[in-house]
């Protein structure tokens, strides 16, 4: 596919327009990436004699299919050169940056008393904050298929922008309800979660033919301390849990991870009253271990994690119906190692329709030749 450039206005109602300007012709180079860490960039290489040479500007769109399942999207031109040798280069990033941009003003009849928590799905959340705490209008749709209630602060008593209020901070809906997101231009989908399990395997000695593995600590701990703010009374107070030791935990040293529960926190108080309160201590901290082994099963934190780039076509070939989120099985039997791991980095090749590369894991192992060839490193 060809990139298109648009102009996008927004209307005081809050209607997106997007006004085609043409196709960039002499397109070289159009590359997408997106991880799991929230990265949605484009870049792409055109030359002078393209027909829409003139056009491309910052603040200006190029739409794009960015991967092999979305339908096209939209990506803000944030910069913009052009080289003696007559080629431009546009780094873009996608639209979804636009809502990041808008800001809350906080409660907008905030009286000076302790921010208010508002207990609601994300979508009612969502519905909210854009009501009673957002003048500037909003483009974008809001939808989720996440049902659980749960206590949200939305009494800002200062501006905050809706990047940070979606994501970007402790107290956002990412920290309240650890769901994932997918854009799709002005359309947020925030869901329970992303990707599909698939039996694909990648297998040294197969389809891995050489690697380079490092030596990584980070991330692998032997035990979590539990801790949080909960209400005492009209205040809160920090509390803590026991360490809890992660069942099956592969490090040889003891290395604490520091698990944050005031999320979950917010469902318990406790009432000053002067009173023993040794039962709503020890449910507390039951409620708060059982949350932290929870979290150490669901994100790995005793296993050493998988990383692998895919970069060579052939392989690339073989994986064209996995994509960003997706888990698959990675075997490195020199290495004694077996997991199962996410597809956590992806670089679309829009011009030919085909990845260029995805990265499996975490950076700790890095693939340099994925095609089986009489060639061997010594490992």
């Amino acid at each position: 596919m060809r990139p298109r450039l648009y102009d996008v206005s927004i209307s005081e109602g809050g209607q997106p327009k997007k006004t085609f300007l043409g196709t960039l012709t002499t397109c070289k180079r159009c590359d997408v990436r997106e991880n799991t860490d929230g990265v949605y960039t484009l870049g792409l290489d055109t030359t002078v004699n393209d027909d829409c040479a003139g056009a491309i500007l910052s603040q200006r769109f190029i739409g794009i299919k960015p991967n092999p399942f979305d339908d096209m999207q939209l990506f803000e031109i944030q910069k913009t050169s052009r080289s003696l040798k007559g080629i431009i280069t546009a780094e873009a990033k996608h639209i979804k940056n636009l809502c990041f941009q808008i800001c809350s003003e906080g409660d907008l009849t905030f009286d000076g008393q302790d921010p208010k928590t508002y207990t609601g799905t994300p979508a009612q959340t969502w519905n909210k904050l854009i009501t009673d705490y957002i003048t500037d209008v909003v483009p974008f749709s809001f939808s989720s298929d996440i049902t659980t209630a749960a206590a949200f602060r939305l009494g800002f008593s200062e501006a905050e922008t809706l990047g940070n209020i979606l994501g970007g901070k402790e107290g956002s809906f990412l920290d309240t309800w650890h769901g994932d997101y997918c854009w799709d231009n002005f359309n947020i989908n925030f869901l329970r979660s992303r990707g599909k399990k698939s039996s694909y395997a990648i297998r040294y000695g197969q389809n891995i033919s050489s690697a380079i593995q490092t030596e990584a600590c980070d991330g692998l701990y032997s035990q979590i301390l539990p801790h949080g703010k909960v209400s005492y009374g009209n205040r809160k107070i920090t509390f803590f849990a026991p360490p809890v030791l992660i069942s099956g935990s592969q490090s040889r040293l003891r290395k604490t991870f520091l698990l944050d529960c005031t999320s979950m926190l917010d469902a318990y108080s406790i009432p000053d009253d002067g009173s023993s309160h040794e039962q709503e201590y020890a449910l507390i901290r039951q409620a708060m271990t059982a949350y932290a082994q929870k979290y150490a099963n669901d994100n790995n934190l005793g296993i050493p994690q998988v990383g692998i780039k895919v970069d060579v076509p052939a392989a690339l070939d073989e994986m064209k119906q996995l994509g960003l989120y997706d888990t698959v099985n990675v075997i490195l039997d020199n290495f004694g190692t077996t997991a199962t791991a996410q597809i956590t980095d992806v670089t679309y090749d829009a011009l030919n329709e085909r990845w260029k590369s995805l990265t499996v894991g975490s950076p700790t192992v890095t693939v340099a030749d994925l095609i089986l060839n009489p060639r061997r490193f010594n490992l």
